[in-house]
Parts: C-alpha cells; sequence; structure tokens
C-alpha cells in the first residue's frame, strides 16, 4: 500500500507496487490489473494518481491502458531468432494472442525515388505497394511497408494479404520458388503514417526491419520496411564460441 507520510510521489508508490505484481506474474501474460476506479479504491488515491502511475508503466512496455475496459499487462514479447528470414506470423506461431491484420493500403503507384537505386530498378516503374499492420490483443505491434515489383499486381487481392503472407501468396498461388534476402535491422523513430498506424507519438523509438528478399532465381521480390513499436520487440542470435588461437 502507499504511504503519504513520505516524501514519495503516491504516483511512483503505486507503479512500484504494480510493477512488482506484474513481474511476478500475478496477472498472467496478458491479464487486466483493474480499471482506474478500482486501483484508486484499492490505493485509495485519487484517479489522478491512478491515470499517472498507469502512464508510467505504459512507457515501459508493461501495460496497455484500453479505455473503458481497464489496464492489461501487455502480451508476451515477440522473439526474432533470426534462424530465418521470416515475418511476424511466424513469431506468432503458437503464441496464445489475440491477432488481427488489417491491410489500410494496397495500391499500385510509381515506385518512390527514396528507395535505393537498384532496388527501384528491380521493382520497375510501378510497384504494388500495400501497408499491413498487426494487431495483437487489440493494440497494434508491427507495421510493414511492402513493394512488390509491378508486374506481380495483377496477382495479388488486399483480402489474400490480409489471410496469408506475401512469400505464401507467391509460394502457394503464383509458383514462385524462393531464394534468399538480406535485412538490416536498426533503431528508428516513428514518423508520418507509421506512427499514425501504430497508434504511437512523432518519433516514438521503433525497432525497423529492412528487408530485400529474392527468388530462386535472384530475381527481387519483395522490399519491406518493417517496424515494430520497440518494447514488443527483440532479437536472439545464437553464437558458436571459438578458443583463442595461441
Amino acid at each position: 500500500m502507499v504511504d503519504k507520510n513520505i516524501i514519495t510521489p503516491l504516483y511512483t508508490q503505486v507503479a512500484d507496487e504494480l510493477r512488482k505484481e506484474i513481474m511476478s506474474k500475478q496477472y498472467g501474460e496478458s491479464g487486466c490489473i483493474g480499471t482506474h476506479t478500482q486501483l484508486a479504491e484499492r490505493f485509495s488515491v485519487s484517479l489522478r494518481t491512478i491515470r499517472m502511475a498507469a502512464q508510467v508503466l505504459e512507457r515501459e512496455g508493461l501495460v496497455d491502458i484500453r479505455q473503458g475496459k481497464g489496464t492489461f499487462v501487455r502480451s508476451s514479447m515477440l522473439v526474432d531468432r533470426l534462424k530465418d528470414l521470416t515475418g511476424i506470423s511466424a513469431m506468432l506461431f503458437g503464441m496464445d494472442v489475440d491477432t488481427e491484420v488489417r491491410v489500410p493500403v494496397f495500391q499500385l503507384q510509381r515506385t518512390p525515388d527514396l528507395i535505393d537505386a537498384d532496388v527501384k530498378e528491380a521493382l520497375g516503374q510501378d510497384c504494388l505497394f500495400i501497408r499491413r499492420v498487426v494487431f495483437l490483443e487489440g493494440s497494434p505491434a508491427a507495421c510493414a511497408e511492402m513493394y512488390l515489383p509491378g508486374r506481380y499486381a495483377p496477382s495479388f487481392s488486399k483480402a489474400e494479404v490480409e489471410a496469408n503472407t506475401v512469400y505464401c501468396i507467391y509460394q502457394k498461388k503464383l509458383g514462385v520458388e524462393l531464394g534468399r534476402g538480406r535485412q538490416i535491422i536498426q533503431a528508428a523513430g516513428a514518423s508520418g503514417e507509421v506512427a499514425a498506424c501504430m497508434h504511437l507519438p512523432e518519433n516514438a523509438p521503433i525497432l525497423q526491419l529492412r528487408r530485400r528478399a529474392y527468388d530462386i532465381h535472384k530475381n527481387l521480390i519483395e522490399y519491406m520496411v518493417l517496424s515494430y513499436e520497440a518494447s514488443r520487440y527483440c532479437f536472439e542470435v545464437e553464437l558458436d564460441l571459438y578458443k583463442q588461437q595461441m
């Protein structure tokens, strides 16, 4: 409980107590820690104090605040082990979470100049641009901006991209044999449409993957910029240790 006779702010005391409970798995993987009203009654503090405490935990990536529903423990982090060139769908496999995929943008457009010259040439004068947003437990966790060669545009539909990965469509519908890919992972700030799609403020920290994917004949089939809300994603690499040569 909180102590109103010490110098530590009340909202900090509430956040500290809830943080301990969350870290000890008292609420499970995505349980509700209570509504603001319930928490205010529990700690005998004002709603303003509870809002401030919840915001602290939200900034730390521990909870999601859902209007009218309560404050929930943030779902398990997405772990990319970097063994294969896959996407968020592979990481979600086997996770007991509610997911939803939305495709707010699906259009044939002029290939943008901001893309590297060799990629732009491989995509062609026009490309199929797809923005695909993945929601976990009702909140956006990843936003993929995909550029596909214009010649493939007639073979894709918005409904298919909402239900399947692009790679699955390439393989099962078009008979394209997948080859290799290359991706760069970097820290970035959310801007423009990415920030809006992920419900983040401008320049909020994100982890960004820039990927080039090729078919078995080394033809570019996708250029993608995949953005993750920073607290929801990490990558894990298993390395071999070699004895130092003397």
